[in-house]
């Protein structure tokens, strides 16, 4: 399809020098994706992110998913991080490092794809692209390489394809189909992310009626990574059916936000009140823009469905929301010559505010705490290191980050809340309990395959024991073996990261009983 002029030239002013960023839009969001992934490359990543690139590391290693590492995620989102583990190690590179020049590639592939769509005039695309290049890369700064991070990267160019088809304009058939293998990868990530497309597919329907078909090179792509990816799951990961769905029923509806009010984080109320603001304003768009913004304000819209369903309430949940509602209200005021009083200061102010956000949470993090960075200072790189936590981002907001060897196949303790909860029902579920018994029996099978030099365990503070707040240790300990096993630890100091060292070597595991034979920092 050949391009269409983006706004009237006159010979003169065709002729005329142009700056670079004028003459290019999107390389002045290149150039923004560049220098935000040159800072972020110095720093680390998020517990679940660590967690990843950890467990990339060792399948890489040979070690065989949903057994050597008990996860309860589906596979995709690991085995992307594979060629990013390989690229760090022949690099030399810190694997957070090679992870955030990869999310930086990813989103420069989706802003030349979406510019591509865009039929705003030059200065307005320029400002767009460099604020959409800001809220892929340097909005999700803490949690970058997450899944929404991920999704929301692919969902922006299949938005604005979808808005070009609502409009009525071309799209060569070859390009379509790579933003529809992009956002299928996206979107495969999470079952729930599926809302996201059908809506927008639902909204193309609503104009198109009788013309519209499924029959299309981006439903092509959609379908083809689906097919695949099932496939794979079947050839590769079928542990994932057989081992991983019943763990999950039988235990992770513990998880998430034990309030509704707790859901309503400032981020997601941000968010909401900058998709009304821009859904208010929508009357305004000139009708080529009016599409562009429509289509992300229904991507929001579904990702909006897909924070409540989901219900844990956790604030990176909300990451595609604000993404989508944001680059509406940012294409909403490109587009106007004259925006509306009102507009013109609130659209900067809610554009802006979320930056503050993430500057908060990057100066204010939950882990490590002032306990457990005391808990691991002076740890070698390389030693081994336990933790019993029902909360993973205790384990992993260090223990990737301090190269520590990580002795459990599980990520955490968070089925422990399940457990506790079941005992205290008047008919607790038998399995649940043999769930809870097995998970002791395997960290012990697992300490002594890689003996800890030291324990860390995230415990109640005297006084918060007082009070009854469940204390892992001593539920552990209740297992007579494990309480042997903690008898050969000298207790260092008690604080919520509760220090024990190995003061005398642990009986050696049962032959045959180690899952990961090479384990790896």
């Amino acid at each position: 399809m050949d391009a269409q002029p983006e706004c009237p030239l006159s010979p003169a002013a065709s002729r005329s020098p142009k700056p670079w960023f004028s003459a290019r839009p999107e390389w002045a969001a290149l150039l923004t994706v560049a220098l935000v992934a040159a800072f972020r490359a110095f720093g680390t990543v998020d517990s679940d992110v660590a967690w990843q690139l950890w467990t990339a590391h060792h399948l890489n290693q040979g070690a065989q998913l949903y057994r050597d590492i008990v996860e309860i995620n589906p596979p995709l989102w690991f085995w992307m991080a594979l060629p990013v583990d390989r690229a760090a190690s022949l690099a030399g590179l810190r694997p957070e490092t090679a992870l955030v020049w990869t999310t930086a590639a990813l989103q420069a592939l989706s802003l030349v794809a979406t510019s591509r769509l865009l039929t705003l005039p030059r200065g307005p695309k320029t400002l767009l692209l460099v604020y959409a290049a800001l809220v892929l890369a340097a909005f999700p700064w803490v949690h970058a390489g997450q899944r929404e991070q991920i999704v929301l990267i692919a969902a922006l160019p299949y938005a604005a394809l979808i808005a070009a088809r609502r409009g009525g304009r071309p799209v060569p058939p070859g390009f379509a189909l790579l933003i529809g293998i992009g956002a299928g990868l996206g979107f495969a990530l999470k079952h729930y992310f599926l809302i996201v497309p059908a809506l927008l597919e639902l909204w193309l329907f609503l104009r198109q009626r009788r013309g519209w078909s499924l029959v299309r090179p981006e439903i092509a792509g959609l379908a083809a990574v689906g097919l695949l990816y099932a496939g794979a799951i079947l050839l590769f990961a079928r542990d994932f059916l057989t081992v991983t769905l019943p763990m999950i029923r039988l235990a992770y509806g513990v998880t998430g936000a034990p309030a509704l009010a707790q859901l309503f984080q400032p981020l997601l109320l941000l968010s909401l009140a900058i998709v009304a603001v821009a859904a208010f304003h929508l009357r305004l768009a000139r009708d080529r823009q009016s599409d562009f913004v429509q289509g992300l304000l229904v991507a929001a819209i579904g990702f909006a469905l897909v924070y409540f369903i989901q219900a844990k309430g956790w604030p990176y949940h909300a990451i595609p929301l604000f993404g989508c509602g944001a680059i509406a209200l940012a294409a909403l005021l490109a587009s106007l010559a004259q925006p509306p009083r009102p507009l013109r200061i609130a659209g900067p102010v809610l554009l802006a505010l979320p930056f503050v956000l993430t500057w908060q949470e990057t100066r204010h993090p939950l882990l490590p705490s002032a306990d457990l960075k005391a808990a691991v200072a002076g740890v070698k790189p390389g030693t081994s290191v336990g933790f019993l936590a029902t909360e993973p981002a205790f384990a992993w907001s260090v223990t990737l980050q301090h190269r520590f060897t990580y002795p459990s196949r599980y990520i955490g303790y968070w089925m422990m809340r399940a457990v506790v909860a079941n005992e205290a029902r008047p008919n607790p579920e038998p399995a649940l309990a043999a769930f809870g018994r097995q998970v002791v029996r395997d960290t012990i099978t697992d300490f002594r395959c890689a003996p800890p030099q030291r324990i860390i365990v995230n415990r109640p503070t005297p006084a918060e024991a007082a009070r009854g707040e469940f204390d892992i240790l001593a539920w552990f300990q209740r297992d007579p073996e494990f309480a042997a096993l903690m008898g050969h630890y000298r207790h260092v100091s008690r604080t919520s990261a509760d220090v024990y060292d190995l003061a005398s070597p642990l009986p050696p595991p049962v032959p045959g009983s180690c899952r990961m034979q090479n384990r790896q920092g």
